[in-house]
């Protein structure tokens, strides 16, 4: 007879719990998925999906608004954007329906609906029933951060939740924090038709970014009527009427106020951990989540934790991984995998968007000094942009002296499918110069950009070999023209 009832019970049923049961339950393990309100977590409910249903449909507006510049004559004097919540709501509902109770039960994935309390560290108590289990996976994500600014609980005051309750657009909006998500909001706002200024205390937006590649994106958005205020604190919110007032200190130090339909808090998230009782377990954790080593094991051996609740990561795609390595660790500890975010890639879904993988330019000079080569590629040479009327924006690689990428950053059409090519390079640690010698379809962005930009490289190495340069310099009828060959790249 079993000395537990589950081999593995897994806290939490969002990207990491359901990649970490799934990973279990394919080796054959007995495995509990607990799940306080709906499976699919808060990605897929409250944030990620809905926010970037919510950005196509403000580029989706734009283009409407646009359709001039594709040869397009209509009459066009205003849309009805009523009907953009329920489109969000339907989205949520097509992308829940896949996750279900009953399809986890056909792959051998018990769940449980109700919170997860540890009574010790092999048994929790759900509802009125406790489970036991050999090994425990916490995998309870994250919710809005507050902040301690007067006037947060007032009703004109959402969250990155709560907005989405929501049955119409607010006219007016004013964004607290400038960060990837108030930033992708704001837009995408601002595309629907809504006044947005996004208000952020650093001096610029996205400072964890490229500052070049931010500064691009910051004049593109400004020209499309986004307002941004950077270098202020806000003092205080006050409900006015229907309205908000929201009192700020400018970075010059002048008091002002402004006024809104509401506001939207985008400062950041914390770590779902009460109620979990992980005292009993033996668990400990900060205000920042719950303390793991680089195998993802928590203060107890045969405990783990995964995601946003350890305050590591909130990217997606870096959760999944970090989820598989830690139910890897959990149920073949013979094979234990470390966290690793060196090969992280990102996407801030602006319109048009900016990913990354790697280092910024700043940071890449401070590790490495000049032994680091830049490599850029501007979509007004891009062909494919031209005929999408999409010819803004830019591509950054930062590589060493070897040609070995550590950087990529990318802000403009497609950039985030472009991203994950270079990723792969990165990865797998192939120069830049490999793209030369890999065919790639035209007309089409990737050729355009990605191509190019591997071209660049491989003149460089052209440039920089002895033999190459003697040659040009010495046989009859050649010469050293690969500068101007460069250029027209």
């Amino acid at each position: 007879m079993a000395r537990f009832e589950y081999d593995l019970i897994v806290i939490g049923a969002g990207i990491g719990g359901l990649a970490t049961a799934s990973f279990a339950a394919g080796l054959g393990k007995r495995v509990l998925l607990v799940e306080k309100e709906r499976i699919g977590g808060s990605c897929t409910l409250k944030t990620c999906m809905p926010t970037k249903s919510l950005i196509r449909s403000g580029v989706m507006a734009n283009v409407l608004q646009r359709a001039k510049d594709y040869g397009l004559t209509y009459q066009l004097d205003h849309y009805n954007a009523d009907g953009v919540f329920p489109y969000i709501n339907r989205v949520i509902a097509d992308v829940n329906s896949i996750d279900t109770p009953e399809s986890f039960n056909a792959i051998g994935i018990n769940t449980a609906f109700g919170s997860a309390q540890f009574i010790d560290r092999h048994h929790v108590l759900v509802g009125s029933r406790k489970y036991s289990a050999d090994r425990f996976i916490i995998a309870t994500g994250s919710r809005p951060a507050s902040i301690g600014i007067p006037g947060t609980d007032i009703p004109g005051c959402l969250d990155v939740e709560s907005l989405f309750r929501l049955k119409t657009l607010p006219a007016t909006m004013v964004v607290i924090g400038g960060g990837p998500a108030g930033v992708e909001l704001g837009l995408a706002l601002r595309l629907l038709g809504q006044e947005v200024t996004i208000l952020e205390v650093a001096d610029s937006i996205l400072f964890r970014e490229d500052r070049e590649i931010v500064q691009c994106l910051v004049d593109h958005v400004k020209k499309l009527g986004l307002k941004i205020i950077t270098g202020c604190k806000v003092k205080e919110l006050q409900q006015h009427e229907s309205q908000v007032r929201i009192t700020i200190t400018d970075s010059d130090g002048t008091l002002r106020d402004i006024v809104s339909d509401a506001v939207l808090m985008t400062i950041g998230r914390t770590p779902n951990i009460e109620g979990l009782n992980l005292e009993k377990a033996g668990v400990e954790y900060t205000g920042k989540g719950i303390t793991v080593n680089r195998h993802l094991q928590t203060t107890q051996p045969n405990i783990f934790a995964c995601g946003d609740v350890t305050g590591l990561s909130q990217n997606a795609s870096m959760v999944e991984k970090q989820s598989l390595a830690a139910a890897n660790n959990a149920i073949v500890p013979v094979f234990k995998t470390r966290q690793n975010f060196e090969h992280m890639v990102s996407v801030i879904f602006t319109e048009p968007p900016l990913a990354r993988a790697g280092l910024t330019e700043e940071e890449a000079a401070a590790r490495f000094g000049k032994r680091i080569k830049i490599y850029r590629y501007d979509y007004r040479n891009l062909r494919r942009a031209k005929m999408e009327r999409q010819d803004y924006g830019m591509a950054k690689i930062i590589c060493r002296t070897n040609g070995k990428i550590i950087g990529v950053h990318i802000w403009g059409e497609r950039a985030e499918e472009l991203a994950h090519e270079m990723q792969l390079l990165k990865a797998t640690g192939k120069p830049l110069h490999f793209l030369h010698s890999v065919s790639h379809a035209y007309p089409t962005f990737a050729e355009g950009v990605l191509k190019r930009l591997g071209d660049m490289a491989y003149v460089d190495r052209m440039a920089g070999n002895l033999f190459v340069r003697l040659g040009l310099k010495l046989l009859p009828g050649f010469k050293n023209n690969l500068k101007a060959i460069k250029a027209k790249l």
